[in-house]
């Protein structure tokens, strides 16, 4: 292999391995996040869902912070579970109405 090519290989295979390393990491943040529930009419329950929501999340990328592709993906990931969360609250107060 030529220098120019080890010089393209070598960051190939990097971001393969990290990609690898994200799926696996995803799908077990996948299962976790899916076990954590709140009960929409309880602020109690809903701060300590979205509390353990950002724990998670972090704690699962926390190897991927300054990977620039992995780690902005981690706060992505946290806003739109959190909004979900917002959302399922404002469709239960609605039905209360």
């Amino acid at each position: 292999m030529s220098d120019m090519e080890s010089r393209i290989v070598a960051p190939l295979d990097a971001l393969r391995t990290q990609l690898q390393q994200a799926e696996s990491v995803l799908k077990t943040l996948d299962t976790e996040l899916a076990g954590i529930t709140c009960d929409p009419a309880e602020p109690r329950s809903i701060k300590l869902a979205i509390s353990q929501i950002i724990e998670a999340i972090d704690t699962r990328f926390e190897h991927f912070k300054s990977n620039p592709v992995l780690g902005p993906l981690a706060e992505k990931l946290k806003a739109q579970y959190v909004e979900n969360i917002r959302s399922q609250v404002a469709e239960a107060a609605a039905s209360q109405r």
